[in-house]
C-alpha cells in the first residue's frame, strides 16, 4: 500500500488561503515570499518588481516560461502567447490572487511538491506552458491591499479580512488606466507597453451577487474596435473558452450587472 501526500498535508507549498481551510488570504509579505519560494524552486520562474507604490512597496510581477526566458523579446521570439495575469487592482477581491498562485504551483511542480491530490509522483503539468507563457502580478492595489479587515467588503462571502478598493491616495487603479494619476498605474503602463502581452486577464470578485456560476466574464464584443478582432472575439474565442470550461463541469456565463 503506497501513501498518498495530499496538498492538505504538505504545509511547505500550501498557500495561506488552503492552510486556513480557504477562509483566510495571504498579507502582502507572505505573498511576496511565496512568489519567491516558488522562484527558487524552477527555473522556468522568475521573481521581479515593475515599479513603487506611493507607501514604497514593491509591485510584485512573477515571469513563468518553460525554457526560463525572462525578455519579452525572447518570449516573443520563441512564438508562445505571453499572457498577462492580474489580480487585487481591487485589493479587498482578492480570489485572483490565491488561485493564481496555486495554479503557478500546480503547474509547475505538479507531484514534486506533494501538492497533487490524485498521485504523489504525477508530472507536472508543464504541458500548459507549451504554447503559452505567462507574467502574474499577484497584488496590484499593493497599498490598498494592507489597509486590511473585516468589513472591507461586508457584502462579500469571505475571506475572514481583506484589502481596501482604493490605494494610499484614496484613487481607484481600475478607474486609472486612462488617465494615469497613480504612481502604480504609471508602472504598469510602463510594464504592459515594453512586454505587449497578447491576453490580459484582470481578475475581480462579486460583492454579493448570488448566482450559480463558477466564473463570469467581461470582454469587449462591440462594434467599438476593428471589426476582425470582434468576430473573432464572438465566433472563436467565447465559444472555444465557454465549452471546453463547462465540458471540465464548471459553467460560465457573462458579467451580469444587477439592476
Amino acid at each position: 500500500m503506497s501513501l498518498v501526500v495530499t496538498h492538505s498535508q504538505n504545509a511547505e507549498w500550501q498557500t495561506v488561503y488552503e492552510r486556513s481551510g480557504t477562509l483566510e488570504t495571504s498579507r502582502y509579505q507572505p505573498t511576496i515570499d511565496y512568489c519567491k519560494q516558488l522562484a527558487g524552486a524552477s527555473k522556468m520562474i522568475t521573481y521581479t518588481t515593475f515599479g513603487k507604490s506611493p507607501q514604497g512597496r514593491d509591485l510584485p510581477m512573477l515571469i513563468v516560461d518553460r525554457d526560463g526566458l525572462t525578455t519579452p523579446e525572447a518570449i516573443h521570439a520563441s512564438g508562445r502567447t505571453l499572457l498577462l495575469m492580474e489580480a487585487c487592482i481591487h485589493a479587498g477581491e482578492c480570489e485572483g490572487k490565491d488561485a493564481g498562485l496555486m495554479l503557478i504551483r500546480d503547474m509547475i511542480l505538479g507531484g514534486k511538491a506533494n501538492i497533487n491530490p490524485v498521485e504523489k509522483e504525477s508530472p507536472p503539468a508543464t504541458k500548459l506552458l507549451d504554447n503559452v507563457s505567462i507574467l502574474f502580478i499577484p497584488i496590484f492595489n499593493v497599498d490598498g491591499h494592507e489597509r486590511f479587515g473585516p468589513f472591507n467588503r461586508i457584502n462579500q462571502n469571505g475571506p475572514t479580512e481583506m484589502g481596501w478598493r482604493t490605494n494610499a491616495n484614496n484613487l481607484n487603479l481600475n478607474r486609472d488606466f486612462l488617465k494615469a494619476d497613480t504612481p502604480e498605474m504609471q508602472a504598469w503602463l510602463q510594464m504592459f507597453n515594453k512586454w505587449m502581452p497578447d491576453f490580459f486577464i484582470d481578475s475581480h470578485t462579486t460583492d454579493g451577487a448570488d448566482y450559480q456560476y463558477t466564473l463570469t466574464y467581461d470582454i469587449e464584443k462591440s462594434e467599438n474596435q476593428y471589426s476582425g478582432t470582434v468576430n473573432w472575439i464572438n465566433e472563436k474565442f467565447i465559444p472555444n473558452m465557454t465549452s471546453r470550461v463547462e465540458k471540465d463541469g464548471y459553467f460560465v456565463a457573462p458579467y451580469i450587472n444587477l439592476k
